[in-house]
């Protein structure tokens, strides 16, 4: 068919997604870093009283944006919900275009949709490399230049799970040109235990900073598609008017709600990862596998160069993991920290494929 079709959109790269799998019981799902328990009984519960009411639309934002922003002591007008971090990155994109300002900076591994959507929306995308596999701010601002417009943030960092610290985040800011909006997405923030993490709830009222959080990953609810953003009330009322009408669904903004309030059970959550972190460092140190210490909820391991036969033969034992290829670190697999029944059936698999490798 002879449609007409930009570069810009003929050159967007697929989003890498982990092999493909039925939703048959048996498969041991470590790739897509998901949290491996279901949402809480208090959670699945409100969801099954609102599913009377799914033929009208959703109109509680305004409850979860309440909530969100007593848990963090700030504002309702300061929060924003969105259908996934992916929505959130897209508004910032789409509210922030400017005829003179048109370039992105990202750090080179990260999180591969701040890229994809960059180029949707015509932006330049310049890739700032990571150091010793770590979020370097300083290489990041010496790319700085007069048409830079945002700049994209992951920390804890996809797919190395290191962080830059508040010290270093401070400085940064300080040192920004204000007319650059910075995008923190820290999706696995409630994962971190390093005491040194940034409060960048702190710098929303002084700096062009809007924070992104999701309820996909230690909140359990990935299947629901929602995340929010807090920021200074007049970005965040900017990047409200580019979304779209009733993109989140009710039933996401129930169990949310519900989530945010059940802390127990995200505690359950948090502590079953750290086991498992634990659990997962020892072992591979005993089969000699290097990895990088994580403050999330995956762990990004060096097998070599067969990396991507060993993510294949982890398949064949019905074992999903992530070859890291796609992010150019094609030595590397990256691993979800499951239940510790799940951890301990990758390490044996593992164990058994390491030694029958020639």
């Amino acid at each position: 068919m002879k449609l007409s079709v930009q570069d810009n959109i003929k050159d967007i790269p697929y989003y890498p997604k982990a092999m493909m799998y039925g939703l048959e019981d048996g498969w041991i799902r470590l790739s897509s870093n998901e949290n491996p328990y279901p949402p809480s009984p208090e959670v699945l519960s409100q969801m099954m009283d609102g599913l009377l009411y799914v033929n009208r639309y959703p109109g509680n934002e305004a409850e979860l944006k309440a909530a969100i922003g007593k848990h963090y002591g700030t504002k309702p007008e300061k929060v924003l919900i969105g259908n996934g971090s992916n929505e959130l990155i897209e508004m910032s994109l789409k509210a922030m275009k400017h005829s003179e300002k048109n370039k992105v900076i990202i750090s080179e591994p990260s999180f591969a949709f701040y890229a994809i959507a960059s180029k949707i929306y015509g932006y330049e995308s310049v890739k700032a490399p990571l150091v010793n596999m770590k979020v370097e701010l300083d290489v990041i601002k010496d790319l700085i230049d007069v048409r830079t417009r945002l700049i994209f943030l992951n920390n804890p960092n996809n797919p190395t799970g290191t962080i830059f610290d508040g010290n270093e985040f401070k400085a940064f800011l300080k040192d920004l040109p204000p007319d650059i909006l910075v995008v923190v997405d820290e999706a696995y923030a409630e994962f971190v235990e390093s005491k040194a993490f940034p409060d960048s709830f702190s710098y929303i009222d002084d700096y062009p900073v809007v924070i992104l959080r999701t309820f996909s990953k230690a909140y359990g609810l990935a299947g629901l598609r929602i995340g929010y953003g807090v920021g200074e009330e007049s970005i965040i009322s900017f990047l409200e008017r580019t979304k779209q009408p009733f993109s989140v669904n009710m039933m996401a903004i129930i169990a949310a709600k519900a989530a945010l309030a059940d802390q127990k059970h995200l505690k359950k959550v948090l502590d079953n990862n750290r086991k498992g972190k634990r659990f997962l460092y020892t072992s591979l140190k005993s089969l000699s596998v290097p990895c990088i210490p994580t403050e999330a909820n995956y762990i990004l391991m060096k097998i070599g160069p067969q990396a991507e036969a060993m993510s294949k033969r982890l398949f064949d034992e019905k074992i999903l993991v992530r070859w890291m290829g796609a992010y150019n670190l094609g030595e590397y697999i990256r691993v979800g920290v499951g239940t510790m029944d799940e951890n301990r059936m990758f390490v044996e698999a593992l164990k058994k494929i390491l030694l029958n490798s020639p």
